[in-house]
């Protein structure tokens, strides 16, 4: 994982209302201070590429405009990214459909905190300054991937099962046994040494520890990011 987004980030814990993350169990959580001005400067700047926004409210930018540079007006998205240094918008370009000519991959942060990080990853086609449907990393994932308590010879483990795959044991205490992993606090989108897109989403028990990982890597198909693959792998003990 990107050394910027660990598992567990000990910072100023803030947490968007709109994540869609329905697992959120012991994450405290609190805003950052808000700024009545949005940014003049650029968010972020990558080559002739500059991301800006036009509105700030409670520590979120809102409304993200793209300026390739070249002259044009610049092309406003309904993104949001947080505000706070560290967390700036990650900015690539590669060509994810073999046409020859680069797309633009944006990676903002929606949420963070301990035990809660939270990115989106946009695509976009640059001719026509179109965005690309990215398959939900969440929704793929908790229709994938399941857990089970499997007994047997008078023991039992926690076991996660990807769809097709043999299942992968967990290594829990006796103590966390008893609970199933959830998804949905760390969901970490990125553009992968090969320039494949993918995304990591972590199973965490109810105190935010990780036990696991789902792995998902993205393809072009019919004009949309797909996940063409999903891996499953326990975090050590």
């Amino acid at each position: 994982m990107n050394h910027r987004r660990k598992m567990t980030v000990f910072a100023t814990i803030l947490l968007l209302e709109a994540t869609g993350c329905a697992f959120n169990p012991s994450a405290s959580i609190q805003k950052s201070t808000p700024s009545v001005e949005a940014s003049v400067a650029p968010l972020v700047q990558e080559g002739k590429i500059s991301l800006y926004a036009s509105e700030e409210k409670n520590g979120v930018y809102h409304n993200i405009a793209i300026d390739e540079g070249q002259g044009e007006q610049a092309q406003q998205y309904d993104w949001e990214t947080v505000s706070n240094p560290g967390y700036e918008p990650m900015i690539h370009e590669q060509d994810l459909n073999g046409d020859g000519q680069a797309e633009m991959i944006v990676i903002t942060t929606k949420g963070y905190g301990t035990g809660v990080y939270i990115s989106e990853a946009h695509v976009i086609e640059t001719k026509e300054q179109t965005e690309i449907t990215v398959e939900d990393a969440l929704a793929y994932t908790k229709a994938h991937v399941s857990f089970s308590v499997v007994h047997q010879s008078g023991t039992f483990s926690v076991k996660a099962t990807v769809t097709d795959q043999p299942a992968v044991e967990l290594s829990l205490k006796a103590t966390d046994k008893n609970e199933l992993p959830q998804f949905g606090n760390i969901i970490d989108y990125r553009l992968d040494e090969d320039h494949t897109l993918t995304a990591e989403v972590a199973a965490q028990l109810a105190d935010g520890e990780a036990v696991g990982t789902a792995i998902l890597h993205y393809q072009w198909d019919a004009g949309a990011m797909k996940v063409s693959r999903i891996t499953f792998e326990a975090v050590a003990s």
